[in-house]
């Protein structure tokens, strides 16, 4: 059963993918950007890692998914509407979604399945002593590119003649 709803998640995080790659509105984007990181937060509970599972919810589907769509909300692009034939045309793809999502969720609550691994609990304070101990100049690095990232942003925000 961990097999088939390993599978399914999969196939969801793929479909979604892919889908992401070929949309042409960023709203439908963002949305399929937002099945993608759930799905994987429900694989990575599945496999037996619930902290990473909470943190792929909390950080990516909370947090990242909201500054997307508020950038897309900010970047004011115009809405179309869609002719209806096209409607129909592309009906298909979340329908699928959805129904693999349905049966994911039906599998995880008819059934809860067996963890892959045994869990050795960790929690916050262990992954802060690995961040900031061995791995600390991995973090301050990302850091800096953060900063470089909002300095280039500013940078060409300023060149094209609006104010910072």
């Amino acid at each position: 059963m961990t097999a088939l709803l390993v599978l399914l998640l999969a196939l969801i995080v793929l479909m979604s993918s892919a889908a992401l790659l070929v949309v042409r509105s960023p709203m439908h984007g963002a949305v399929n950007l937002g099945v993608t990181l759930l799905a994987l937060g429900i694989l990575f509970l599945v496999l037996g890692a619930p902290f990473v599972a909470a943190l792929e919810v909390v950080l990516y589907v909370g947090a990242i998914l909201v500054l997307f769509l508020f950038a897309i909300m900010l970047l004011r692009t115009p809405v179309q509407p869609e002719p209806e034939a096209r409607w129909r045309s592309g009906f298909w793809w979340p329908v699928i979604l959805v129904l693999l999502l349905a049966a994911v969720v039906i599998l995880l609550f008819t059934r809860p399945p067996p963890l892959l691994t045994v869990i050795r609990e960790i929690g916050p304070a262990m992954i802060g002593r690995a961040l900031f101990g061995p791995y600390m100049w991995l973090t301050e690095a990302v850091a800096l590119l953060l900063f470089a990232v909002i300095g280039a942003v500013l940078a060409v925000h300023r060149r094209d003649g609006h104010d910072a």
